[in-house]
C-alpha cells in the first residue's frame, strides 16, 4: 500500500501543470469539458502506460516532447479567439469548448506522466503492478477532487472570467514550451 501511496504521489507531482489548466478551463466557464477531458485523457495516459509498460522496447522516448506543439498552438489559437472578441459585454455564457482539445492538451501536459507510469509499469514485478494501478487511479481522484474543489471556490464573476479566458492561453503555451524544453526533443 506504501507504493500505491508512492505512485500516487508522484503521478499528483507531475500533474501540477496539469491541475493549473483545469483551473484555468473551469474558471472560464468550461468545468464540464475540463472534468471530462481531464478523465479522458488521464485513461489513455493510464491505459498506454499499461500498454508501453508491457511492451518497453517499442517506445521512442524522444518523441514525447513534441507532443508540446499541442498546447502551444491551442494556445495561440486562444490568443487569437480573444483578440478578435469585441471589446462589448456579453450576456451569453461561455461556450464548453471542444472536448477533443480539452483533452490533447491534458494529453500534451500528461507526457511526464505517461513515461514515468510506463516505467513504474515496465520496471515492477507483474504481482505489483494492481499497486502502480491502484496510486494511479487513487492520484486522479485526489487532483479531479480538489480540481473541481478550487474551480467553484473561485466565483466567476465578469473579471475573474476576463482573467483567466487571458490566463488559459498563457498556461497552454507555457506548458508546451517547458515540455519541448524538458525532454529529448531539447534542442535549445
Amino acid at each position: 500500500m506504501i507504493f500505491a501511496l508512492s505512485v500516487a504521489t508522484t503521478y499528483v507531482l507531475t500533474n501540477i501543470d496539469g491541475l493549473f489548466a483545469f483551473l484555468a478551463l473551469a474558471a472560464t466557464g468550461r468545468r464540464p469539458a475540463a472534468i471530462i477531458g481531464f478523465l479522458l485523457a488521464q485513461v489513455v495516459v493510464i491505459g498506454g502506460a499499461v500498454l508501453v509498460g508491457s511492451g518497453a522496447a517499442v517506445l521512442a522516448p524522444a518523441d514525447l516532447g513534441l507532443l508540446g506543439l499541442v498546447p502551444v498552438a491551442l494556445g495561440f489559437r486562444e490568443v487569437l479567439k480573444n483578440r478578435r472578441k469585441s471589446e462589448q459585454v456579453e450576456d451569453r455564457k461561455p461556450a464548453p469548448g471542444s472536448i477533443i482539445g480539452v483533452v490533447a492538451l491534458f494529453l500534451a501536459l500528461s507526457t511526464d506522466t505517461f513515461v514515468l507510469m510506463a516505467t513504474f509499469f515496465a520496471d515492477t514485478r507483474a504481482e505489483l503492478d494492481h499497486f502502480v494501478l491502484s496510486g494511479a487511479l487513487i492520484a486522479v481522484a485526489v487532483l479531479l477532487a480538489f480540481g473541481t474543489i478550487l474551480s467553484r471556490l473561485l466565483k466567476p464573476t465578469p473579471a475573474t472570467e476576463r482573467f483567466f479566458e487571458r490566463l488559459a492561453p498563457v498556461v497552454m503555451i507555457a506548458a508546451g514550451v517547458y515540455i519541448l524544453m524538458d525532454t529529448q526533443t531539447d534542442v535549445f
